[in-house]
């Protein structure tokens, strides 16, 4: 046996084998790599087909073409090598595979379910607030509360019927943005709020029915009172937010015949300009943000005001505001503007004062009726100050600068004051009068003031001079609830109550500037004071949010490292690990 095993085997030729010579022989000893062609070939067809189809979007459909080549290919295969696929299929590995497949499938069917439950959850009238987040810095997907009140008011449903042209990519674009924001009403709206898009083009019927004459714009439309209030949107080719929050929001209170109150800007003594809105000394950015909390603003003179207190039965606006007056009063004869002020604040006006330490003595005395009165140099704070000036007021909550307790400055921790007057008492509080029930004439509310480190410099140079200048902390703003000036009696209305007027009185009027409004919380402190002003008290702290445009700039390297890391290196990375564990498990 032993002999026998050493006696070399002898191998036949391959033309020895059996069914060497056979056709059909060879056909079956090839047809393993004619499988493994057509497996290649299908599997890189349908690879390629997909890539072209997701990112070359010129040529999709040739990527669908080759995808379907692909399959097909692939189906031949399967078809040539039905005795593998099925020992694949329902052999043991095959009956594994299976069931991580079964398993993979039942796990993307919960997610898909519960994807589509949270959707349609969220998407319903008043969704609760924790389906849906806004991670965004501004909160600019989500409506203020501001936004949510007055839809709360309207007593009837809604349609928004948005004539819009989105044959254009500027036109497709802001409808697209303009349909985000929509959405978010019909969300909130508690009585119905329905989107019609209309072309104008394709319905002109329409548009001549709700009187839109230009497009982009949206007609909201009472459905039981009938009543329509036509918004005009800003040219698409601007940017795509050619509505905002603010535009609806008005529309809606006009429709539900909800008076907006007015906010009036005095003229005639060289004030700020509220039509300005890019220059450095204009106060048109004020003028916005008192708009996006929906009052109706306007400029008038002091005689005008004195013409509409005249009226019979004229509307007083809510709040009047002296921005930076740097002329007197007129005091000629039959024209009081000082009287005239003053009877409005005596009817249950509110004003608010922005003055400056140069303000003439007119306006002095005229908020001295409630016991103020007003520097004539500017603060200097040499602990709190915007380097290299000192003169450059930096009021912080931190330094006890501001205190708590009133609402106009409870959400403010920082603000910034160029050239502020301080303002001083010229009553104790313990001298002011009291009516019969108690209440004083007069209440004076601290604001914002200067710290320990501080004084008016009435000198040339910023040097203290305890001879002339009055040292800190001092007053910079002052609120004021009165019931009657000092030497004057309180009025009473139609009920008996009192008749209260509310004023604010700030030591500046640059902070309100546009170069100085969105500094620090400089915007808040004058959007605060006309809310609390106008007796608005819940929108003192729900400020407006601000849309914030964020672009990433990139050079052509940096863009197209991130685009082929992006296609390439994860499915890349991603299917070496997958080759490489199929190795080692082999």
């Amino acid at each position: 046996m032993a002999e026998d095993s050493r006696i070399p085997q002898i191998r036949p030729r391959p033309d020895q084998l059996p069914g060497a010579l056979d056709p059909l022989g060879k056909i079956r000893a090839n047809i393993r790599s004619i499988r493994v062609m057509l497996l290649i070939a299908g599997s890189g067809g349908a690879a390629i087909g997909v890539i072209v189809w997701l990112f070359f979007r010129d040529l999709a459909g040739w990527g669908i073409f080759v995808l379907g080549i692909g399959t097909a290919v692939l189906l031949i295969d399967a078809v040539i090598s039905w005795r593998e696929v099925g020992h694949a299929v329902f052999g043991r590995r095959g009956r594994y595979g299976a069931n991580t497949v079964l398993m993979a499938i039942m796990l993307i069917a919960i997610v898909g379910v519960l994807n589509w439950l949270f959707f349609w959850l969220s998407d319903r009238p008043d969704p609760m607030g924790w389906l849906r987040v806004d991670t965004t810095a501004t909160k600019q997907f989500n409506l203020s509360d501001q936004a949510i009140a007055i839809l709360n008011s309207v007593d009837e449903p809604i349609r928004a019927n948005a004539f819009f042209e989105t044959n254009t990519p500027q036109g497709a674009a802001a409808w697209r943005d303009t349909q985000d924001l929509l959405n978010e009403f019909q969300r909130r709206a508690p009585r119905g709020f329905e989107i019609r898009l209309i072309d104008p083009d394709l319905q002109p019927n329409l548009a001549v029915e709700f009187g839109v004459t230009t497009d982009p714009a949206i007609a909201i439309e009472a459905m039981d009172s009938r009543r329509v209030e036509v918004i005009l949107g800003d040219d698409p080719r601007r940017g795509p937010q050619v509505f905002d929050e603010t535009d609806l929001s008005t529309g809606l209170l006009v429709v539900s015949q909800i008076r907006q109150k007015g906010v009036l800007f005095i003229t005639g003594h060289a004030e700020r300009d509220i039509t300005d809105p890019d220059g450095a000394e204009g106060y048109g950015r004020a003028l916005q943000a008192i708009v996006r909390d929906n009052y109706v603003v306007s400029s008038a003179t002091v005689q005008e005001l004195g013409s509409i207190l005249l009226g019979a039965g004229a509307a007083l606006p809510a709040v009047i505001i002296f921005a930076g007056p740097q002329t007197d009063l007129i005091d000629v004869t039959g024209i009081n503007e000082a009287s005239i002020v003053a009877e409005y604040l005596r009817r249950g006006g509110s004003a608010l004062f922005l003055l400056e330490p140069d303000t003439p003595q007119t306006w002095r005395d005229l908020i001295g009726r409630y016991g103020l009165t007003l520097g004539s140099g500017q603060m200097v704070d040499t602990s709190s100050f915007v380097a290299p000036s000192p003169n450059f007021l930096q009021i912080k909550r931190s330094n006890g600068q501001i205190p708590t307790g009133h609402q106009i400055t409870d959400p403010i921790d920082v603000l910034y004051m160029p050239g502020t007057a301080f303002i001083g008492r010229t009553v104790d509080e313990t001298s002011v009068p009291l009516a019969d029930d108690g209440t004083p004439f007069i209440r004076q509310t601290l604001l914002a003031q200067t710290t320990l480190s501080s004084w008016e410099e009435l000198g040339g140079s910023i040097n203290f001079d305890r001879d002339q200048d009055i040292p800190g902390p001092l007053p910079v703003a002052v609120a004021i609830e009165a019931i009657a000036e000092l030497n004057q009696s309180p009025q009473v209305d139609q009920d008996g109550a009192f008749i209260r007027t509310n004023i604010v009185v700030i030591g500046d009027s640059d902070f309100g500037s546009n170069s100085f409004f969105s500094s620090a919380k400089n915007g808040d402190l004058l959007a605060n004071s006309v809310n609390w002003l106008a007796r608005d008290f819940e929108l003192i702290s729900n400020r407006p949010k601000t849309r914030v445009f964020r672009e990433l700039v990139l050079t052509q390297t940096e863009r197209d490292f991130i685009r082929w890391t992006g296609w390439l290196l994860m499915p890349a990375l991603i299917g070496s690990l997958g080759v490489a564990a199929w190795w080692r498990r082999r």
